[in-house]
């Protein structure tokens, strides 16, 4: 989330092996994801890259690693994609959630997982700022409400790419030390999945939202 940082440059192809194998795995979904972490950390710009760290913060690593190499098994029922919502602000294509298989009210979607980060109420006002007249506004689509705490909260992982709707179709939930979310209706091949990122997160009423619902109802952004 930070620009500056210098990040691992590695051959794009590599990474691409190592998703590939994990898809055609016979191991089962669990060891095939454990075996692709391991390849990824024995790439030589990963392995340069994490060699300041701790233990700890490289098995933390691992960890965020294998919430992403999860959503490329065959079983699964999300994928990430593009969407252009959002370009005529950003000046970019943006990330989405889409289902790839049909979903019942109620399932948990097990492969959207992401940590959780408290904001404070400073951290929160700046990633939230909706002072449109300010040409380097910035939002922060990883920033999710949970309305079973009543405060936002900052989101790593694949669950930082699910966006906001007025009529969400998802919502917030706690999957032992995960956090993932929960359909609340019926949810088609094809469809984003959205959570709601509160009442007032996009101004006053949500005045300056660019969801689907506020489009199709003439209202918001």
């Amino acid at each position: 989330m930070d620009p500056s940082r210098r990040l691992p440059k590695t051959n794009a192809e590599d990474l691409m092996q190592i998703v590939r194998r994990l898809v055609a795995s016979k191991l089962g979904a669990q060891n095939a994801v454990r075996q692709a972490v391991d390849d990824l950390l024995a790439l030589p710009s990963v392995r340069y890259y994490l060699k300041p760290y701790t233990q700890k913060q490289i098995n933390a690593f691992a960890t965020h690693a294998s919430r992403y190499f999860e959503l490329y098994n065959p079983a699964g029922c999300i994928e990430i994609a593009h969407t252009s919502r959002y370009s005529h602000r950003t000046g970019k294509s943006e990330l989405c959630i889409l289902a790839t298989r049909p979903l019942a009210p109620g399932v948990v979607i097990i492969e959207l997982k992401g940590s959780m980060a408290h904001l404070s109420k400073e951290e929160d006002k700046e990633l939230k700022r909706t002072d449109l007249r300010n040409i380097d506004i910035r939002r922060d689509f990883s920033v999710i409400h949970s309305r079973q705490m009543k405060k936002n909260h900052l989101f790593l992982g694949p669950a930082r790419f699910v966006n906001h709707d007025c009529d969400n179709n998802c919502e917030l939930f706690r999957e032992g030390k995960y956090i993932t979310f929960r359909t609340l209706r019926a949810i088609s091949i094809g469809d984003e999945i959205t959570a709601h990122y509160g009442d007032g997160y996009f101004g006053g009423k949500n005045r300056h939202c660019l969801c689907e619902t506020c489009e199709k109802n003439g209202r918001g952004g």
